[in-house]
This record gives C-alpha cells, sequence and structure tokens, in this order.
C-alpha cells in the first residue's frame, strides 16, 4: 500500500473528522473499531438530503420526486403507521416491485423505531407467508401481485401500493397526516431491518441489523470513495468538499437492483443520499431501456449484479446512444469474470468498473476493489474496506491462517455485521466466534492485502446475484411422486454467473418430463430457483465414499455436454 494512500487515510480519519474512528468495548465483551463522528440512527442520516431538497431524489418512469418530497412523504407514512398502533420494535414488512413507495417506507418505518422486513418480491405465496410468519411483522405494505395468496392473514394490516382498481391506497393511507416527523427516541443500537437470505439448510434466515450496523457500511463506503479520489487525483467537479457540503452539480446512478438486496438498499439507495444523488429506478431490468436512460438521465453509475454491465456492454444497439455521463460500473452480489474487467474498460473508456464483496450479514461491507487497483487484479474481490473491517482466513478449527495464498473459509468482523438471525440464536451461534468474527461460507485467501474467492463451503448457487439454496429446491424436487434422487448444482455461465442444473433419478416405471417437472415446481418455489438446465433419467445419480452424491462429477459432465452443445 502506497505512502499516499496511508498518508490520506490518516488525514482522513483524524480525531477531528467524520471519518474518525475508535475502539469501542460492548457488553458482549467484543471490541470494534466504530466511526464516532457519523450520525448514529437511519432518521438522522435521511436528514443529509435536505441539504439539497429541491434536487430530484428519485426518477420513476414519468414520475419525479425531489429530497424534500421524499422526505415529507416519509413523515407522513411514519405517522400514519403510528396511528396505526405501530410502535418501537414493532415489525412492518414492505413486499413488492421497485419504486418510490419503497423507498418512502423504508425511510419512515427505520425513522419511526420499527423494524423494516424487506421480504423478497420474486417469492411465490408460501414463501411470502413463511416470511410474514417468522418476522411476526404486523404491517404488510405491498402491491398487488404479492398481496395475492395471503387471505389467511385476516388480522394483518394490509396497505396496497398502486392498485389497479379504487381500493383505498397507500396515498390514501398517508394523505391527511403531518409533513414533518415525531421525533422518536432511537439509539445506535436499535433494531432497524431484517433482510432474508437464502443459507443453505432450510427456511431463509432472518438477517436482524440495528442502525449502527448499517451505517457502518455507508459510512465505509463514503471513506472508499473519498480516499480513491485524494489518491488517483479522480475530478472531483461532482464531489462535495466534505460530507456535509452540497456537490458541485447532482451525480445520478441507474437502480436496477431489487431493494430487498442489500447491494439494491444499501449501494443505490442508502449511499444516493449521502451524494445528493438522483436515483432513477427501473422496476424491471432491460438494458436496451437502461441505455436509453443513461443518455436521457445523464446517468453517472450504475449499481448492480455484473451480469448488468455485461449486457449494456454487449447490447447490439450500445454504439447508437450517448453514453459519455457514464463513469462507474460497480458491481456486487456475484463475482465478476476476470476477462470482462479489461473489456468493460476498454469499451467503456471513460468509465471504471469496480466490484465489492460482502454478504447480508455483514451488510455489505467486507472489500472493494476499485480504480487502477481492479485493473491490476481483476480476479480479486479486493481488500478489506477501511477503517473499521477486518478480512481473514480461518481452517475448519477456527485457527487464523497467516500463511499468504493459504486457502481457507474468509470471516469478517465489523460493527457492520448483524446482530444475528432473527428468532434463530443457534444459526447465529454457528457463524459467529466470541471476538465478534462472522464466517462467511466462502473458501478464499489472501495475498498481499488482496481477497480471492475460489469456492463456497456451503451448498449454494448464485445465479444473476440471488442465492440460492441448493437443499431447498431439492426439497420441492423430491415432493414429485416419480422423483427417487435429485441433485441441485451449479455450472458457471457467463453472462449471469452460474446456470442453476439438476439430474435427477425417476423411480422405477415412472415417468416426467422437464416441462411437467417445471409446471410442478411453478406454486412452489421463485421463479429463479427452478433449474433451467435438467436430466432426467434412470440411471443413479454418482456418489462419494461417504454415499452423497458427488455434486463434483455431476458439474463436470453437465459442463461437458453444455460445451458439446454449443460446439
Amino acid at each position: 500500500m502506497s505512502d499516499k494512500y496511508n498518508e490520506v487515510l490518516a488525514n482522513l480519519t483524524a480525531d477531528d473528522q467524520i471519518y474518525a474512528f475508535e475502539e469501542v468495548t460492548h457488553s458482549s465483551g467484543i471490541t470494534y473499531r466504530e466511526f464516532k463522528n457519523t450520525p448514529k440512527t437511519l432518521a438522522n442520516f435521511f436528514e443529509f438530503g435536505l441539504l439539497f431538497p429541491e434536487w430530484d431524489f428519485i426518477v420513476f418512469n414519468e414520475e419525479r420526486y425531489s429530497y424534500q418530497d421524499i422526505h415529507k412523504k416519509a413523515a407522513q407514512t411514519a405517522n400514519a403507521l403510528k396511528n396505526a398502533g405501530v410502535k418501537k420494535g414493532d415489525r412492518v414488512a414492505i413486499c413488492m416491485a421497485n419504486n418510490p413507495e419503497y423507498i418512502i417506507s423504508f425511510m419512515a418505518i427505520t425513522s419511526m423505531g420499527a423494524v423494516c422486513v424487506l421480504l423478497n418480491s420474486w417469492w411465490v405465496p408460501d414463501e411470502v407467508t413463511y416470511g410474514l410468519e417468522n418476522s411476526g411483522a404486523i404491517v404488510l405494505i405491498a402491491d398487488e401481485k404479492r398481496l395475492q395468496g395471503l387471505e389467511k392473514f385476516a388480522d394483518l394490516k394490509k396497505i396496497i401500493v398502486r392498485p389497479s382498481n379504487d381500493a383505498n391506497d397507500f396515498n390514501d393511507f398517508i394523505s391527511s397526516q403531518p409533513t414533518s416527523f415525531n421525533e422518536p427516541t432511537l439509539d445506535t443500537h436499535d433494531n432497524a431491518t431484517i433482510f432474508y437470505t437464502s443459507g443453505s439448510t432450510g427456511f431463509p434466515k432472518g438477517v436482524l441489523s440495528t442502525h449502527r450496523n448499517i451505517l457502518s457500511t455507508l459510512f465505509s463506503w463514503a471513506l472508499v470513495t473519498t480516499l480513491k479520489r485524494e489518491v488517483e487525483d479522480v475530478d472531483d467537479s461532482q464531489a462535495p468538499e466534505s460530507i456535509s457540503d452540497t456537490p458541485k452539480q447532482q451525480a445520478a446512478i441507474l437502480h436496477c437492483v431489487p431493494l430487498f438486496h442489500v447491494t439494491g438498499s444499501h449501494s443505490g439507495f442508502l449511499m444516493s443520499i449521502i451524494a445528493g444523488r438522483k436515483m432513477v429506478m427501473m422496476s424491471k431490468w432491460d438494458p436496451g431501456a437502461a441505455l436509453q436512460l443513461i443518455q436521457d438521465e445523464k446517468i453517472g453509475a450504475i449499481t448492480g449484479v455484473p451480469t448488468q454491465t455485461w449486457d449494456l456492454l454487449t447490447h447490439p444497439d450500445k454504439d447508437k446512444y450517448d453514453l459519455s455521463s457514464f463513469k462507474e460500473l460497480s458491481g456486487g452480489g456475484a463475482p465478476r469474470p476476470p476477462e470482462h474487467v479489461k473489456k468493460l474498460k476498454d469499451e467503456f473508456k471513460d468509465a471504471e468498473p469496480s466490484i465489492g464483496y460482502g454478504l447480508t450479514e455483514t451488510n455489505a461491507a467486507g472489500t472493494l476493489n476499485l480504480g487502477k487497483d481492479y485493473l491490476s487484479h481483476p480476479g480479486s474481490c479486493g481488500r478489506a474496506i477501511p477503517p473499521v473491517t477486518d478480512v481473514a482466513i480461518i481452517d475448519e478449527n477456527w485457527n487464523f491462517i497467516q500463511e499468504s495464498k493459504a486457502v481457507g473459509e474468509i470471516v469478517i468482523k465489523s460493527p457492520a455485521n448483524m446482530v444475528g438471525y432473527w428468532g434463530n440464536q443457534e444459526a447465529t451461534d454457528e457463524v459467529f466466534n466470541k471476538d465478534g468474527w462472522f464466517k462467511s461460507g466462502d473458501l478464499g485467501y489472501i495475498d498481499d492485502g488482496f481477497v480471492y474467492i475460489v469456492d463456497r463451503v456451503k451448498d449454494m448457487v448464485i445465479r444473476g446475484g440471488e442465492n440460492i439454496s441448493c437443499i431447498d429446491v431439492e426439497t420441492a424436487i423430491y415432493a414429485h411422486p416419480s422423483v427417487q434422487e435429485a441433485a441441485v448444482f451449479g455450472i458457471p455461465e457467463e453472462r449471469l454467473g452460474e446456470t442453476l442444473c439438476v439430474a435427477i433419478c425417476l423411480k422405477p416405471s415412472m415417468e416426467l418430463s422437464e416441462q411437467e417437472l417445471k409446471d410442478f415446481l411453478h406454486n412452489k418455489l421463485a421463479a429463479f430457483k427452478i433449474p433451467s438446465l435438467m436430466q432426467i433419467s434412470y440411471e443413479e445419480l454418482p456418489r462419494v465414499a461417504s454415499g452423497k452424491f458427488s455434486k463434483t462429477q455431476l458439474r463436470d459432465i453437465f459442463v461437458s455436454i453444455e460445451q458439446n452443445q454449443s460446439q
């Protein structure tokens, strides 16, 4: 690490700066490095947006809302929820496609001291039902599509967003309320959010985080942006002199990741507030429409899964648009193939690709790789984010591995780490040690400070940024009466990162086609969890000595089939 980097970092984290940090020992006995001068609650954080009240905050189709507009609507929503009986600590769920009401609801719920439960809007009704029951939500804010199949929740208050008829809706719910917040008594350690993440076994787990956890990530990222600008002498015409100053001109981001993901919530939405950035929201990914928006709205950045920047790069109409404003090609939620990095830089000559690594459980904090570092280390997910996050490698017995390039499980320690899994202390204890280190479930190594991911400990597939539990999918497939054996796994795929596959052995004399299986799974699994590559036969699946299915061998077979078909 260069002397200039260390010098700038020391200046930015000096005691009188917003990024100053200190060691804090909690009642658990665990000591963390934590920011000491940053806002302590999300309610305080949202006030950054009022530094530029008339600037565009959200653009959604033909709708435009300023920072002041959204802040007032969030206050109205908080007051309406309070009048409906929601108290501090109560859970309020959101389940809908990306739209302005999602942002408004998130700000309202967390500002009033309730806990925002972000349900996966791609779930089928049975999965949404699980999330509502697991979280104990007393209110659900949802669009029409996500309210279907939830009739059993007679006592759950449902607020419908953008109805197609004259039903009472979100706007009716908030319209008569005051446009200023009744300031609650909030503490930085109060619970703020529950995101759901697919684990390697059983049902999704609710990741519980506090205001402190989320803010630790946001200001870590803000520091890295400032640090990069200072070290690399980047043009700062769009940047504020300090985090509390108004930017010299407004930046814009294309927001195309679901808000129930920390990438969409934290990287796209919450980081926009610090920068006074315009969010141009897409409810559904369409690379052609994205190129049009980049030109029309002078988009400077995109934060999404790496698949999306690749879609833009390879779109046949790319050169028909003025993309001169496009500068930041951020990615998260899945790895980006190293060969894509140089291609992105070559094709978008004024832009800069970057990648981040983190988990829902760490509020996306972990590593960042950007600027010149990413071009010289394209296979790495970057270095630990300064100044409050540490990344290390352990063996299976929690012994820390100091040897460079030695492969082990990646662990992360940060004040951004979750409190734990909601209502599941056993699962929480499995991933934390007594010193606050979190086990990621990913295998990797560290070389000269750069982290490289090589495999996963967990039986998971990541497809287009979505975590898919293989066991979850296998359980649904085994419910079909014709299935004797089923093994679900992933194989590499250039665009989405991995393709979800299944190998099935049928019971004797039973029959099952691929389409019949897909139809059977339609109401049992979200669409992205249904395997796209299937092999159905009467042959027993290969096994290892322990008797488990040999998914390594099955992957090799499916990769070979794909290669032969593409030739």
